[in-house]
């Protein structure tokens, strides 16, 4: 019974300290951040071609989702706002996007835009899930 019980511990023990020496929440380097923003350029491209978009609407779409990172990080870094009023903000922050991509994309290629986009969160999500 000894050797059962003093087995376990070593195993407990074990499983603690490959645990801890495995970085939790290790941050990504810049060689990773560059390489999942080409990744998200590259994804992008290839969703705005699927969509049958001349070169002027698509930058303009390029534009419109610039527009509306640069302000929702701006929102994340003013501190002046409660969680609320963020929340609020950013909610406003999508509608003008998405009214933006609306227009110049038009109603069909619109409901296509979302439907790669959440197929291509998808397959993103996948990648790069939990291990």
């Amino acid at each position: 019974m000894k050797k059962i019980i003093l087995t376990a511990i070593a195993f407990n023990i074990f499983t603690l300290a490959t645990q801890a020496q495995t970085p939790v929440d290790s941050k990504p380097t810049k060689e990773e951040k560059a390489a999942a923003k080409a990744r998200q350029e590259q994804q992008l491209n290839e969703t705005l071609q699927q969509l049958g978009l001349n070169d002027d609407q698509a930058t303009q779409v390029k534009n419109a989702l610039n527009d509306a990172a640069q302000k929702s990080s701006a929102l994340k870094k003013d501190t002046t706002l409660t969680d609320d009023q963020k929340a609020a903000k950013k909610t406003e922050i999508d509608t003008e996007k998405n009214d933006k991509l609306k227009q110049i994309m038009g109603a069909d290629k619109y409901r296509q835009w979302n439907a790669l986009r959440k197929k291509n969160k998808e397959v993103n999500m996948g990648t790069l899930g939990p291990d």
